[in-house]
């Protein structure tokens, strides 16, 4: 309770000291909470707002790519790919909707050496 207190102080004197705020927002958003539920948690200063999320996991998302490219341009990296199946399958199959619901997925990880 001191530390959330302490935060919503240090973020309502200093915009740029938002740590926590920033981890909560990004925790809701991964959590799928309503945007609805995130803006109130943001006005009341315990989290950032659903904008300032989409920002954030889009600059997070940025870097990680530029640091898999560097990886990946080195020697020193390990690639592991795997194929897997998925069927979806609807609720309420019809006639109309006949087409195969069975999808061939490929997904592939880069690991350091």
């Amino acid at each position: 309770k001191k530390v959330v207190i302490l935060s919503i102080l240090m973020h309502s004197t200093n915009r740029k000291s938002n740590g926590l705020q920033s981890l909560s927002g990004i925790f809701l958003q991964s959590t799928h909470t309503p945007q609805k539920v995130i803006e109130t948690l943001a006005r009341m200063g315990i989290s950032v707002s659903v904008d300032a999320i989409h920002a954030a996991v889009q600059s997070l998302s940025a870097e990680s790519h530029c640091a898999i490219q560097q990886l990946g341009r080195t020697l020193l990296a390990a690639y592991a790919y795997d194929n897997f199946d998925v069927d979806l399958k609807t609720t309420n199959p019809t006639v109309e909707k006949s087409t195969d619901t069975l999808k061939h997925l490929t997904s592939g990880l880069l690991f350091p050496l």
